[in-house]
């Protein structure tokens, strides 16, 4: 067993390596792997399918169907979504189309990146040529970032070509450049920043990477299914307001609440709070992930 936790090393100057150029070489780890590069295929056609679905879902709140139980609610929901706030919300929905499952593709690549050195037992060169990890560990966490960002680029792209396309054919429209889309599409990327660096911090955390990977979509899908259920059952007891918006606390329902524009849900918190839970989450993470990782002898 190598172990790496020596005084000495833990001391050692590691000449002529920069903060930067550990960036670019952990950027360049992830380049000549086959990995992102299918996370990014897989992402882009959730992203297509999620941005299609979008479409027909603002179709019909737009322009109800004859069948509809409650035709008189669907003609006043189909007015507010005409009105200037409406036809906004659903500019800032198709921007952001693909959000859902498009950071969960992100979040898996965050824990591949750190795992991946266990995984192929290169971490032991890693820490050699760089003995202090807290170093590497946040190189990584900048690659990954770096790769959330390349993400939600490519969705926004596609996005921002579709959704004018799809307003002009609905008969309405709305400024992209309007402050309530802009905010919306910058947190969206802040967003998938901080879903790269969670999944980084979880997998520096869990040195597996199938029980990281396995406890990323946990707390990603069963936290969400778990949170709302509870909840709602508390509800059921304890009648109060506050109750249906402390879902917020699950990450996958922070993230969203992130990007939508006033309320994601009935009494559900404003966006600045999906932001500072979990900006939260992705801090404790990456701190304890440093922490373990420095200590843990690597084999």
């Amino acid at each position: 067993m190598t172990t790496l936790d020596s005084p000495a090393l833990d001391r050692a100057k590691d000449t002529g390596t920069t903060p930067l150029r550990l960036v670019r070489a952990e950027i360049m780890k992830i380049r000549t792997t086959s990995m992102w590069w299918l996370f990014l295929i897989g992402f882009t056609v959730f992203t297509a399918l999620a941005l299609t679905s979008n479409g027909f879902s603002h179709h019909y709140q737009l322009y109800p169907q004859p069948g509809v139980s409650d035709r008189a609610q669907a003609l006043a929901q189909a007015a507010q979504a005409r009105t200037p706030a409406g036809v906004a919300s659903i500019a800032v929905s198709m921007m952001t189309s693909g959000q859902f499952l498009g950071v969960l593709f992100v979040m898996l690549l965050g824990v591949v990146v750190v795992t991946s050195e266990f995984a192929h037992q290169t971490a032991t060169a890693t820490f050699m040529t760089v003995p202090r990890r807290s170093q590497v560990i946040l190189a990584k966490l900048a690659a990954a970032g770096c790769f959330g960002a390349l993400f939600w680029l490519v969705a926004t792209v596609i996005n921002g070509v579709v959704t004018p396309l799809y307003l002009h054919s609905q008969h309405v429209s709305t400024s992209l450049a309007g402050w309530t889309v802009v905010r919306s599409v910058l947190l969206n990327l802040l967003a998938f920043v901080i879903w790269a660096v969670f999944g980084l911090g979880l997998g520096a955390l869990i040195r597996s990477q199938v029980g990281s990977v396995v406890a990323g979509i946990a707390v990603y899908l069963g936290g969400f299914a778990v949170v709302e259920i509870i909840f709602h059952l508390i509800y059921q007891v304890y009648r109060q307001g506050w109750v249906l918006g402390a879902p917020v606390i699950a990450p996958a329902v922070a993230s969203n609440v992130m990007i939508t524009p006033g309320r994601a849900f009935p009494h559900g918190p404003p966006q600045w709070a999906g932001l500072v839970i979990m900006v939260g989450y992705a801090a404790a993470l990456t701190a304890a992930g440093i922490v373990v990782t420095r200590r843990r002898d690597v084999t």
